[in-house]
């Protein structure tokens, strides 16, 4: 989402005129070799394990009585600026770390990766916690300047203590990592010196320092956002969080209508017997809809048809993208305003009225920088926006007219929960299906609902 012009100016006006802020604290940088290990769901559906280091080879993942090695995703080197950027100042890409990866080994339950103890997957993921849109905005196409040197301004650090303090199984990513495509204008304190464009320095500002003990704390849900998609931050999306496994894919040249980078076919995440997750890349796409007669078009119909396959496996499915096609855009005064998503008319000729399968009891997104769990009384899932861990926000909606509004002809609404504080989302299987927990910064609980079958009250 953008910051309209005149708040954007006014935030570059008050961090030139602010002191140095105190940069939040972080985890002090980890020695020569591997700087973050995680495990994260891949297409298969699998489990891999991923590791960054700046040695010359992959690390081994070691466990009592055994080791096997690491390959070789990508090594360092430079990248052209992505093809396809538009913002004014432009640079190669420079990536000086080498991403390593390997499957889980099976029946080990904790492995190591250097000095990272990583533990596997559960069986039944009970307590999964959701964030999206973390990153710190600095863009001067949009005349936007973040406070990433402020933990008020920019709290993704205090948010990954929190979620880290409840013991997630699982974590979710609902896309929109980088955010630090320009530099911060000379003299403004708020974000002064930090790293712009879209190498591993400003990845690893962004998202892989603050995030380093929750990595290794839980297994990951990557989803692709518009910030990672070619023509941004795809270079770096492909080397590290790519669900496909083997050699990192490569953005390439951008062609006419259709780049081979921005497409990735769904995969379903196991949570239990009973449901699962259904991640689609919706990057590329965002609000722009392709021509019906366009090979892209043809493409992304050709995913909804995976998608309805996919939801046969289980029983309840959360279909997980970044871009919701039944939300709102916050605006100055509140007034309800419905979000665009270039992926509905395709849904609406995949699954005429309901846009998703029977079986996909909600569909769960970020983009959209403020939280909203939105229940219908029509035939349609419920939407669950987790668009606040950390990325600059603006505008808000107003609850009682939002009843009222029309997202789409035909669906109903009859439950809506809007904030737009910054914070995450805690979801604790039921019997009967899911409890929603918002939290802000500090922990605290702010609203709570339960999804059962497709119904969400709060």
């Amino acid at each position: 989402m953008k910051i309209p012009l005149l708040l954007s100016s006014a935030l570059w006006l008050a961090g030139c005129a602010l002191a140095p802020v105190a940069a939040p604290p972080a985890p002090p940088p980890p020695a020569a070799g591997v700087q973050q290990a995680w495990v994260q769901a891949v297409a298969g559906p699998a489990w891999s394990v991923r590791a960054i280091t700046t040695a010359a080879n992959c690390p081994r993942m070691v466990w009592p009585g055994a080791s096997a090695a690491m390959t070789e995703r990508s090594a360092p080197g430079d990248e052209p600026s992505p093809p396809g950027n538009r913002e004014p100042l432009r640079k190669p890409s420079h990536f000086s770390l080498r991403a390593c990866e390997a499957a889980w080994p099976s029946g080990v339950a904790s492995l190591q990766v250097d000095a990272v103890e990583l533990k596997a997957p559960v069986d039944e993921a009970r307590r999964i916690v959701v964030i999206g849109d973390t990153g710190c905005r600095l863009k001067a196409s949009d005349l936007a300047y973040q406070g990433c040197n402020d933990p008020v301004d920019w709290p993704f650090q205090r948010v990954l203590a929190q979620a880290l303090a409840l013991k997630p199984d699982l974590v979710v990513h609902v896309g929109d990592y980088h955010y630090r495509e320009s530099p911060c204008p000379a003299g403004m304190a708020v974000c002064e010196a930090s790293p712009w464009g879209y190498g591993d320095d400003t990845w690893q500002a962004d998202f892989f320092q603050p995030a380093r003990a929750l990595l290794a704390a839980a297994p990951w849900v990557f989803v692709r956002g518009n910030h990672e998609a070619c023509s941004r931050a795809g270079q770096g999306w492909m080397r590290y969080l790519d669900p496909a496994t083997g050699p990192a894919r490569s953005c390439g040249p951008e062609a006419p209508g259709l780049n081979d980078g921005d497409f990735t076919p769904p995969f379903v995440v196991p949570l239990s017997p009973r449901s699962q997750l259904i991640v689609f890349d919706s990057s590329e796409i965002g609000s722009r809809t392709p021509a019906p007669t366009s090979p892209a078009w043809a493409r992304w119909r050709a995913q909804l048809d995976q998608v309805a396959d996919l939801a046969r496996q289980r029983a309840q499915s959360l279909f997980v993208s970044h871009h919701p096609s039944l939300a709102f855009n916050p605006t100055p005064l509140g007034a309800p305003s419905t979000a665009r998503s270039g992926l509905t008319p395709l849904l609406q000729e995949a699954v005429p009225g309901r846009l998703f399968p029977t079986g996909v009891q909600a569909t769960l997104h970020g983009h959209i920088h403020m939280h909203q769990a939105l229940g219908f009384a029509s035939d349609h899932p419920a939407t669950l926006v987790i668009g606040n861990s950390g990325s600059a926000a603006f505008g808000q909606v107003n609850t009682e007219a939002a009843l009222k509004h029309s997202l789409l002809p035909g669906a109903r609404l009859e439950t809506v929960d809007l904030h737009t504080d910054f914070g995450f989302t805690l979801m604790t299987a039921t019997p009967d299906g899911w409890q929603l927990q918002a939290h802000d910064t500090n922990g605290r609980p702010l609203s709570t609902c339960s999804l059962v079958a497709s119904k969400l009250r709060c």
